[in-house]
């Protein structure tokens, strides 16, 4: 539904935003999450000396957020399909506001170990119930853009919490101003204070769906729902046959080939996406020869790519299905442009020598790759159905094992003195995410593949 159409549909009755103001919260969430899980990444050096542990220990506490993330989607996508957003991300919240802070504690290596442990757990079930929620919340027409804009906020709370620790550490010295800086330990605390004012707005104000919320009129319901909008009477019948909701038909999940498409795609798109907030800036110093300075500042212009990428993935997934009506166009082939586009653009740049044009390649292929994202966050939600906090559960699932298994591998190459060949592998991944994205069907739901492939 076009603004336009919105506006005409509604001139009897003018809408409500709530779901704006639901968008919002969902992408202050991701900041927030983003900005609680990567605290320890900048005083790394410091938490390391302060407690004695090895560079081998703190790769370990690296990855224990990603392990515990990865295993824990599937649960919490179901207990986000049984308890609802509200009172499951509020937990989800809590629990990690609770693990930022107990960071600020710990006193050896194994009590670091436990926390991220518990990170990876209480933030796992944080875009399942994002999903939902826009599924049930946000027209079809808006949930590309819906998708673009949360997978930005992660980057944007991943960069503004690097800087604002960055800052808290050093302190603030000028010739006016003299501030000294915090310890690693205070900032953990203070990482721990927006998911807890976070979780206090979004309870209160938040309700599951919008037939819920005394915040939204009709015809903001109209415009949600489109043609799915009920009668009253229907609509108590519907609302209480989701409070008694099937249990989840894994079997058909887990037989499903476009649910193992889905999963492919995340496996490889986020195996070769997280090498940039990994390895990338040792490539550059092994394999192009840069300071660590500078190889910090280089490393900056892919991630921001990435980010404007994600914001008009989502706009333009949106744009297509308005021109054309097609999933399989504004998923699927937006999609698939993307990841050749993305895989293309690294290959090209293994055979360039000249560092500007390199990096421009590189910057490029991560547009792409952020492009690329709110394709895979969509069809999530398309296939779904009625069990969107699952499925989206074990999509991601399969995307942090690939992102918990990429460091590895590189870490082995790097460790043969093959620095440059990276490159080669990351154009193989972003290939592999587009042959899966050409097996997708993108029409129906998991459950109904025979009749969505008679979609449009």
């Amino acid at each position: 539904m076009t603004d336009q159409d919105e506006l005409k549909l509604n001139s009897y009755e003018p809408p409500t935003h709530a779901r704006y103001l639901v968008l919002t919260l969902l992408c202050l969430v991701a900041a927030v999450a983003y900005i609680s899980r990567n605290a320890i990444s900048v005083p790394a050096k410091l938490i390391q000396e302060e407690l004695n542990i090895t560079q081998t220990q703190m790769g370990w506490v690296m990855s224990a957020f990603f392990w515990s993330y990865a295993l824990s989607q599937i649960p919490s996508g179901w207990l986000a399909h049984v308890w609802g957003t509200r009172r499951s991300l509020t937990a989800f919240a809590i629990l990690w506001s609770i693990a930022t802070a107990l960071t600020g504690m710990v006193t050896g290596f194994w009590m670091l170990i436990g926390v991220r442990l518990i990170f990876g757990i209480s933030q796992a079930g944080i875009f399942p119930c994002c999903a939902s929620t826009i599924s049930k919340w946000l027209p079809h027409a808006r949930r590309g853009l819906a998708s673009g804009l949360l997978g930005s906020f992660m980057s944007i709370g991943s960069a503004f919490g690097a800087f604002s620790i960055g800052v808290l550490l050093a302190g603030i010295h000028t010739a006016d101003i003299n501030i000294p800086g915090l310890s690693w330990r205070t900032i953990m605390y203070l990482c721990a204070v927006p998911g807890i004012v976070w979780v206090i707005v979004f309870y209160y104000w938040f309700r599951d769906r919008p037939e819920e919320h005394r915040g939204v009129n009709s015809a903001e319901l109209e415009i949600i729902r489109g043609d799915e909008v009920k009668e009253p009477a229907e609509q108590s019948q519907v609302q209480e046959a989701e409070v008694h909701a099937e249990s989840t038909p894994w079997e058909q999940i887990l037989t499903s080939f476009s649910m193992w498409m889905i999963c492919g795609q995340q496996f490889f798109r986020a195996a070769g996406n997280i090498f940039y907030m990994t390895w990338f800036p040792v490539y550059l110093q092994k394999a192009r020869n840069i300071s660590v300075a500078s190889s910090g500042i280089w490393t900056s212009l892919p991630l921001l790519t990435f980010v404007v990428g994600n914001f008009l993935g989502g706009v333009v997934v949106d744009w297509v299905l308005q021109r054309t009506g097609s999933r399989r166009w504004s998923r699927q082939g937006v999609a698939i442009v993307a990841m050749l586009g993305c895989g293309l653009c690294t290959l090209c740049a293994y055979f360039v020598q000249e560092m500007k044009l390199a990096m421009t390649l590189i910057s490029v292929s991560m547009f792409f790759a952020g492009l690329g994202g709110a394709c895979g966050y969509t069809v999530t939600i398309d296939k779904g159905g009625q069990h969107v906090a699952p499925i989206f559960g074990m999509m991601n699932m399969m995307g942090n094992l690939g992102a918990a298994l990429l460091p590895v591998i590189v870490g082995v190459m790097f460790d043969a003195g093959l620095y440059g060949m990276v490159l080669i592998l990351m154009a193989g991944i972003y290939a592999s995410a587009a042959l899966c994205w050409m097996l997708l069907n993108p029409n129906g739901t998991v459950f109904e593949e025979k009749s969505g492939a008679q979609q449009a």
